[in-house]
């Protein structure tokens, strides 16, 4: 018995000291109705405590099997520390050439996920990246949620 309980914490310990590169990781779900209304910017703040890393920074996108758009903009504003903003949009893409989902389909739902920033160097401090999107009606359908994770490059 106390074998197995020292295996399992040796374990325990092993696993949360590989997954020490994570930095910070939000998701927020959508309402029911699975509509991220065009007005509903969602904002991710975390400190960056060390700045002789690099950085990789995800944008994470969870929506319905069959999503019925091939690619959809997005819109990024990162807010520095010493009060910088950096305002910048990407395409991003759902589907390849053949019309077959990018991301991790599991039953109903994909998960896809693309770096806005990777091997970068962020300087100490407080950051606020608010993530919206520019779709042309007055929600986009079918999303299940987004995120956003920073972690050490490696």
């Amino acid at each position: 018995m106390k074998t197995k309980i020292l295996f399992f914490s040796l374990f325990s310990v092993v696993f949360i000291a590989c997954n020490s590169s994570s930095t910070f990781s939000q998701f927020d779900k959508m309402p029911e109705n699975n509509h991220w209304e065009k007005s509903d910017a969602k904002v991710y703040e975390f400190d960056i405590t060390d700045d002789n890393q690099q950085y990789n920074i995800r944008f994470q996108f969870s929506h319905v099997y069959g999503y019925q758009f091939v690619e959809i903009p997005i819109d990024f504003s990162i807010e520095s520390p010493g009060g910088q903003k950096e305002n910048f949009g990407i395409t991003l893409t759902i589907k390849d050439r053949k019309g077959q989902d990018l991301g991790d389909c599991s039953g109903d739902i994909c998960d896809l996920t693309t770096a806005i920033r990777e091997k970068t160097k962020l300087q100490k401090g407080h950051y606020k990246i608010t993530v919206s999107h520019s779709f042309k009606g007055p929600y986009l359908p079918n999303v299940i949620g987004i995120g956003l994770d920073v972690d050490k490059a490696k």
